[in-house]
C-alpha cells in the first residue's frame, strides 16, 4: 500500500504528487497519458496501470482532473466503484458548491469519505508557505488524511459546513481577482488616456500588493510573465457564473468580465499574462 494515490499530473496534480513525494510519501500515481508517470516512477513512484489500481493503491486518493465530469466518467465504471469504499477521496478538481454536493452524496453512496478542495494559487507554491488549500465535507476523511495533506502548503484547512464551503470560498476569493484585473486594467488605461506614468499611479497604492503586480505588468508590458494565462483564467470564470445561476444570484459581474477576456482572447491574447486584456480595453 501507498501512503498516497495521486490520479491526474497536468500542472497541479504533477505538483502535488511531486511535494508528497518529496515529503517522504510512497506514491502511485496514475495519468491517462502515461509517459507522465515516468519522472514520478524515476524518483520510486508506482505507476497504477489503471484508475482501479489506483484506487486499491492507497486509503487516500487524491484527484486533480479538469472537472467533475471528467472525474465522474473515469469512476463510475462498476468495477472502479467497488473500490471507494473505506478511501478518503480528495477531489481537487474545478467545481461549483452544487456539483460538490452532488459528488459528496455520490461518494457517500458508494461508501467513500469524501473532501472536496480548493487551491488557491498556481502550481509553483504548492509545498511552500505561499501553498493555500481548503477542503470541506467529511470530517472523518480529514481526520483520515489531514496530516498527509499538511505538506502541500502553508495553510491546508478544513472549513466546516457543508461539502460545498471550499469551493464557494474559492470562488468569492476568485471574483476578487477579476474584479482587481478590470479595475486596475482601467486605471491604466485612465492614465494612458491622460498622459499620465502608470508608476504615478501605483505609488498612490505602493502596499497594495495586487496594484504593485498587476498595474506592474501593463506598466512593463511582460505580458509574456504568467503562472495562469489570459485563456485559463477565462475558463475559471465559467465556474462563478455557473454558481451565479445555481444560486439565482446577479451574475452581471461575472458575464460582463467574460465579455472582455473572450473579447482578448479573440484578438490573439489567449497565451498571455491575464493583464492582457488592457490592451482591448481602448
Amino acid at each position: 500500500m501507498s501512503d498516497v494515490a495521486v490520479i491526474g499530473l497536468g500542472l497541479m496534480g504533477a505538483a502535488l504528487a511531486a511535494v508528497f513525494q518529496k515529503n517522504g510519501n510512497s506514491l502511485t500515481v496514475w495519468n491517462r497519458t502515461a509517459s507522465k508517470c515516468d519522472p514520478f516512477v524515476e524518483a520510486g513512484a508506482h505507476a497504477a496501470a489503471s484508475v482501479e489500481d489506483a484506487l486499491a493503491a492507497s486509503d487516500l486518493v487524491v484527484v486533480c482532473l479538469d472537472d467533475y465530469p471528467v472525474t465522474r466518467a473515469l469512476l463510475e465504471d462498476p468495477a472502479t466503484g467497488g473500490q471507494l469504499s473505506g478511501k478518503a477521496l480528495v477531489q481537487l478538481s474545478t467545481g461549483t458548491p452544487m456539483q460538490a454536493r452532488l459528488e459528496h452524496e455520490w461518494m457517500q453512496h458508494h461508501g467513500a469519505n469524501y473532501l472536496d478542495g480548493a487551491i488557491l494559487n498556481g502550481p509553483p507554491a504548492i509545498g511552500t508557505k505561499h501553498g493555500h488549500i481548503l477542503v470541506s465535507g467529511d470530517r472523518s476523511a480529514w481526520e483520515q488524511s489531514g496530516s498527509r495533506l499538511d505538506c502541500l502548503g502553508g495553510t491546508v484547512r478544513f472549513e466546516e459546513g457543508d461539502a460545498g464551503t471550499a469551493s464557494a470560498l474559492d470562488l468569492a476569493w476568485l471574483s476578487t481577482w477579476y474584479g482587481s484585473f478590470v479595475s486596475i486594467a482601467h486605471a491604466c488605461r485612465i492614465c494612458a488616456a491622460e498622459n499620465i506614468d502608470v508608476e504615478r499611479f501605483m505609488q498612490l497604492l505602493p502596499d497594495d500588493i495586487r496594484v504593485q503586480y498587476l498595474a506592474g505588468t501593463v506598466r512593463d508590458e511582460a505580458f509574456e510573465k504568467r503562472s495562469a494565462t489570459l485563456s485559463v483564467w477565462k475558463k475559471a470564470l465559467v465556474s462563478i457564473q455557473t454558481q451565479a445561476d445555481e444560486a439565482c444570484i446577479n451574475g452581471e459581474f461575472p458575464d460582463f468580465v467574460a465579455g472582455l477576456l473572450k473579447r482578448a482572447e479573440r484578438a490573439g491574447h489567449g497565451d498571455e499574462n491575464v493583464m492582457a486584456l488592457v490592451k482591448v480595453m481602448t
